[in-house]
C-alpha cells in the first residue's frame, strides 16, 4: 500500500513542526506547532492550513514543547474534531503551557492589529479530544497501529511509531542526548521510513561531560563578583534540570547559598506537573521522588508570584540567581532581567538551551554590544556565558549513532533544523551511514510504500 507524507511545517526551521501522512480518507497529523525565534507575529502563525482540519482523523503530539503543540487550538478553532493522543505525562503539561502562550499570543495579535489565534475555549475543546497512553501500547488507528517510545528529551516525550503491513514509519519528535539528569536515554529503535530532528546536525557539544562543574564554576565566579546570575530557560525540562542541579550543589556545599529566583508562575506549574509522573523519571531519580523526597526544592528557591514581585528582584542587595522565561529571551519575564543584568560588568547571562535565529539570545551569544528590549537601548557589559551541556537534544555525532542503530533504515527525511545543520547531518548520513537521506523543503511531500 502507499501513503503520502506532506511536510507542512518543521521543515527548513526548528520550530514549527507539523506533518501529514495520508492514505485516502485516513489522515493523520504528527503535531501542529508554533513557530518560534523571530516575531509572535510571523505570518506563518497566523496563515491557513495547508489542509481541511475537519478531515484530520488523529492527531499525535510527540511532546509538551510549543513548537510542537501551540497551533493546535488554532486546528479545532477551524473544526478538528478527531482524537489527540500522547503519553499521559504530556497531556498533563500541554494545557498550562497553552494558556500561558495564549496569553503572550492575545498581546502580540493586539499589537499587530490581528485576531486572536485562539481562545481559551478552544483549549478546553481540545484537552476533551486528548488521550493519554504509555509507551509501548498499541493503538489502533483504521489501518494504522500507534506506538510511543520513549525519546528522552522531556518529561513524556515520544517517538511516534505508525505500523501497517510490516511497514513502519518513525517520527522521532525532538531526540534527547542523555544530558537531563532527571531522564532516561532515547530508545533504540528499527524502521523502515524515520522522519528525524536535526537541531544540532552540524555540531558536537564538548560541555556535555563537565556541566555540572562547568555551572558550579560560573556561580561561583558571578557570586564572587557581587552580580546576579540570569538565566533564561524554558519552563518545561530545562528549569525543573536546573532546579535540581542548583539544590545539588548546595546541598554538597560546593556553591554558596545565594537566593534563587524562579520568575515564571508557568515554572511552578510544570514542576509540580512533574512529580506528578515519577515513572517517567529514570531510575534513580524515580525511586527518590517515589520515596518521599521532592528533588526540586531547597531553602533558596523563591518562585516569584507576580509582575510586581518580579519587579523587586533587581533592588534586592547581594548576588542572586534569577531563572525566568522565555529561554531565548524572545517575551516574558526576562526581558526586565535583561534590562538591569546586560549593562552590569559584574554579572552574567547564562544560555542554557538553543537560541533560534533573529531571537534577543542568539544575538548575545553570537556577540551584540548594543540591544534594543522593549524600544530602549541596552548596553551589554555582562559575562555572556554558554552550557550546551544542559540540552535537551542529541548532537551531530549522537544523532548519526542513532540512525546507525536504526539501519536497515530505507530513507531518512532530516527536518526540525536550520538548513546547514539539516543538509549537514544528511551529508553525514550519506557519506558514513551509505542510507538514503534528504532534507525536505517546506510543501514538499512524498510517497511512501507504508
Amino acid at each position: 500500500m502507499q501513503s503520502t507524507l506532506h511536510f507542512v511545517g518543521g521543515a527548513e526551521a526548528v520550530t514549527g513542526s507539523n506533518f501529514l501522512l495520508e492514505d485516502g480518507d485516513n489522515k493523520v497529523l504528527i503535531d501542529c506547532g508554533l513557530y518560534q525565534g523571530g516575531h509572535a507575529c510571523d505570518e506563518t502563525n497566523w496563515s491557513v492550513f495547508p489542509y481541511d482540519p475537519k478531515s484530520i482523523s488523529t492527531l499525535i503530539v510527540t511532546h509538551a514543547h510549543i513548537d510542537h503543540i501551540g497551533r493546535i487550538p488554532r486546528l479545532v478553532k477551524e473544526g478538528f474534531k478527531g482524537t489527540i493522543i500522547s503519553t499521559e505525562a504530556t497531556k498533563a503539561l500541554v494545557k498550562p503551557l497553552l494558556e500561558d502562550a495564549l496569553e503572550l499570543l492575545a498581546r502580540e495579535a493586539h499589537r499587530c492589529g490581528r485576531e486572536p489565534l485562539y481562545e481559551k475555549k478552544d483549549i478546553a475543546a481540545a484537552m476533551k479530544l486528548w488521550k493519554g497512553i504509555p509507551y509501548h501500547e498499541e493503538k489502533k488507528l483504521v489501518d494504522f497501529t500507534l506506538t510511543l517510545l520513549n525519546s528522552g528529551h522531556i518529561l513524556g516525550s515520544a517517538m511516534a511509531k505508525l505500523e501497517r503491513g510490516g511497514k513502519r514509519i518513525i517520527f522521532t519528535g525532538d531526540l534527547g542526548g542523555g544530558n537531563s539528569p532527571l531522564l532516561s536515554l532515547a530508545e533504540h529503535i528499527e524502521t523502515d521510513y524515520l522522519v528525524m530532528e536535526s537541531v544540532y546536525g552540524d555540531r558536537v557539544r564538548k560541555e556535555d561531560v563537565d556541566r555540572r562543574e562547568q555551572l558550579e564554576n560560573i556561580i561561583e565566579d558571578t557570586i564572587s563578583r557581587g552580580g546576579t546570575l540570569l538565566i533564561p530557560a524554558f519552563s518545561t525540562e530545562r528549569t525543573q534540570d536546573l532546579f535540581y542541579e542548583i539544590r545539588t550543589l548546595m546541598v554538597e556545599k560546593r556553591i554558596p547559598q545565594v537566593p534563587v529566583y524562579a520568575d515564571s508562575p508557568l515554572a511552578e506549574k510544570i514542576t509540580e506537573a512533574y512529580l506528578k509522573y515519577p515513572e517517567y523519571f529514570n531510575d534513580k531519580i524515580r525511586k527518590l521522588v517515589e520515596g518521599g523526597t521532592n528533588i526540586f526544592e531547597f531553602p533558596e528557591l523563591h518562585y516569584v508570584k507576580d509582575a510586581e514581585e518580579s519587579r523587586t528582584i533587581a533592588a534586592k542587595p547581594g548576588p542572586k540567581i534569577i531563572i525566568a522565561g522565555s529561554g531565548m529571551s524572545n517575551g516574558g519575564r526576562i526581558l526586565e532581567h535583561d534590562k538591569h543584568v546586560l549593562p552590569d560588568k559584574n554579572s552574567t547571562l547564562l544560555i542554557v538551551g538553543y537560541q533560534a535565529a533573529g531571537s534577543l539570545g542568539r544575538r548575545l551569544i553570537e556577540g551584540e554590544k548594543q540591544v534594543t528590549i522593549m524600544h530602549e537601548k541596552v548596553a551589554v557589559r555582562c559575562r555572556i556565558e554558554a552550557n550546551f551541556g544542559y540540552s535537551a537534544h542529541m548532537d551531530g555525532e549522537e544523532l548519526l549513532e542513532f540512525v546507525n542503530k536504526a539501519k536497515p533504515v530505507k530513507q531518512i527525511f532530516v527536518v526540525m533544523g536550520e538548513p546547514m545543520a539539516s543538509s549537514t547531518l544528511v551529508q553525514r548520513i550519506r557519506d558514513f551511514l551509505g542510507l538514503r537521506a534528504t532534507a525536505p523543503d517546506m510543501g514538499d511531500k512524498v510517497t511512501l510504500e507504508l
